[in-house]
């Protein structure tokens, strides 16, 4: 039987992600498997063969797939051992049941999924982030048509109504945000990164660091504490996202920018300009 290494890389509550290390050691006859929940594998080394109800799969890094819960298949390793990222949870399951299968994520989808992933193991990782990049690689959107006016207007409507609720306080998931504008995970996704040309969590981290902005140019609080207010994982995540936006660290846009008062210059009445 196949060897698994088991890592944990994301636990949030719409979507949990293993990482597993097989050692393609198979037994000498398949033998069925089957999954408790829904599943979605994304291999990213190696290839195996899947044998289910419906056909022969050859599951490589160019593919998701997905399984029901229960869903009968064995597997084989005809090229030895691989790497697989394994996802389930509330936005795994709401994929699976659009059907099961192989999915090809479009590249740039695919690359994102990833990016979201690692964030976790580097302890960046962002629930919305992952939820959204999960979605988007296993059910990409197809249309090309040009909308009509009235489409053009629900859809301007419904990226406002998730405007507002990517803005209030709280850090809501996917599922919440979707289902407060009474639309699907994936009416969601697509149509708000159609108008405003981003994902929410590309938003809500614009939300963020706004915020971490202005925290930092009229406040003394520490910039540790700025961190965790503004929902960043830790001082160096925001020092890292803060420089990639404005172009500086958080400190020199505290002691840097003009009319911003230093801690000893407030004690001082003075400005360090």
């Amino acid at each position: 039987m196949p060897r698994f290494a088991i890592t944990p890389v994301a636990d949030t509550r719409e979507v949990q992600v293993i990482r597993a290390l097989c050692d393609g050691c198979d037994a000498p006859r398949p033998v069925e498997e089957h999954t408790r929940s829904g599943r979605l594998w994304l291999l990213t080394a190696g290839c195996f063969e899947l044998r289910d109800r419906d056909a022969r799969h050859a599951v490589d890094p160019s593919m998701l797939f997905a399984f029901a819960a229960g869903h009968l298949f064995t597997v084989r390793h005809p090229c030895g051992a691989d790497t697989c990222l394994s996802f389930r949870g509330p936005i795994a399951d709401a994929i699976v049941a659009r059907g099961g299968g192989a999915r090809m994520p479009a590249p740039r989808d695919h690359a994102r999924l990833l990016a979201a992933v690692a964030a976790f193991r580097r302890g960046e990782g962002d629930a919305l982030a992952l939820a959204e990049a999960l979605c988007a690689a296993a059910a990409p959107d197809d249309r090309v048509r040009t909308p009509t006016p009235r489409e053009r207007a629900l859809a301007d409507e419904l990226a406002f109504r998730l405007r507002i609720g990517v803005g209030g306080r709280g850090s809501l998931g996917l599922g919440e945000l979707a289902g407060a504008a009474g639309v699907s995970i994936f009416h969601a996704t697509r149509v708000f990164r159609r108008v405003t040309g981003r994902g929410l969590h590309d938003y809500r981290r614009e939300l963020r660091l706004r915020h971490a902005l202005a925290l930092l140019v009229d406040g003394t609080a520490p910039i540790a504490q700025i961190a965790a207010t503004t929902g960043f994982a830790s001082q160096s995540h925001l020092n890292n996202r803060f420089r990639e936006r404005f172009g500086m660290t958080p400190r020199a846009a505290r002691v840097g920018l003009p009319g911003v008062a230093t801690s000893r210059g407030r004690g001082s009445g003075t400005v360090d300009g």
